[in-house]
């Protein structure tokens, strides 16, 4: 089956044309869905059709193709009429009671998937059992323990806060579903390749900076050498000036003793020569 829609309201599904997909030809009108109450599962419906829509015709869910504002069918011309299984109910006017005994309000309407026809959400109008307001709420099929003919029950806890139902919201829950699934889809998408390319850069990223690393360590003991070249070439240095400026303190001494004794010598001879120069006035002159 192929559908534009995903879930709809029963009572939206009445009075649209059924057409035999292979004739087109238009066999009635939808005059009732029924359901099978213990699968809760859209098991048919009835289309009617001639002078007051008298005649009826039963169509099993299996031989739906498209549902749109037109119901299209397959029918097989080979094969007798289908006939409504005795187990099919519409649900709609059941009482709903609680397991305590308590009527909390009644039937009217049900969601379900056309794709499925699996009811997704059978619709109450409330009593006004424990203050609910009057309005129209949701029931979930899962939580009904018992069906009859006429009535439903439901544990009082799953219904003791019961949900709203505001028209056209479903419709739109479900089409938002679809829209949020595709895109959780494409994000999941695009997060794996994301994460492709991260693994990717992070290998790259690791390589670079393992080059990197041996790069900055060959470059670090290049370093360490010519540092210690350096240290051994200024130890070097410092012994030849060490032994320079030793040599240049030898030397300077040596030089200072010679001119001091120079100094000493040349004191000598001036004090002789003045001693000299003072007595020789007194001394006898050589005759001639």
């Amino acid at each position: 089956m192929t559908t534009a829609q995903q879930i709809i309201k029963r009572s939206d599904f009445f009075n649209r044309r059924v057409i035999d997909r292979k004739t087109v030809e238009e066999l009635g009108k939808v005059d009732q869905l029924w359901v099978d109450p213990q699968s809760h599962h859209t098991i048919g419906f009835t289309c009617k059709s001639g002078f007051l829509g008298n005649k009826k015709r039963w169509f099993a869910w299996s031989q739906v193709e498209t549902v749109g504002d037109n119901i299209l069918v397959n029918l097989n011309p080979e094969v007798p009429e289908l006939k409504q299984p005795e187990s099919a109910m519409s649900m709609i006017g059941n009482e709903v009671l609680t397991d305590g005994g308590n009527k909390v309000g009644e039937l009217i309407d049900y969601l379900f998937d056309v794709k499925t026809g699996n009811v997704v959400n059978y619709l109450f109008k409330s009593s006004g059992w424990r203050g609910v307001l009057d309005g129209i709420y949701l029931l979930q099929p899962a939580v009904i323990s018992s069906i009859g003919s006429k009535r439903v029950m439901v544990p009082e806890a799953a219904i003791a806060e019961p949900h709203h139902y505001t028209d056209g919201l479903n419709q739109k829950v479900g089409q938002a579903r679809d829209v949020l699934k595709k895109d959780l889809d494409d994000t999941i998408k695009h997060v794996e390749e994301a994460k492709g390319v991260a693994q990717s850069l992070a290998e790259k990223l690791q390589e670079k900076a393992k080059v990197v690393k041996e790069a900055a360590q060959d470059r670090a003991q290049v370093v360490r050498e010519k540092a210690q070249s350096v240290r051994e070439m200024a130890q070097d240095q410092a012994q030849v000036i060490k032994e320079k400026a030793q040599s240049v303190r030898e030397i300077t001494s040596e030089k200072i003793d010679e001119i001091r004794g120079h100094r000493e010598e040349i004191a000598e001879q001036i004090a002789t020569d003045a001693i000299e120069e003072a007595i020789a006035p007194q001394l006898p002159k050589d005759p001639e």
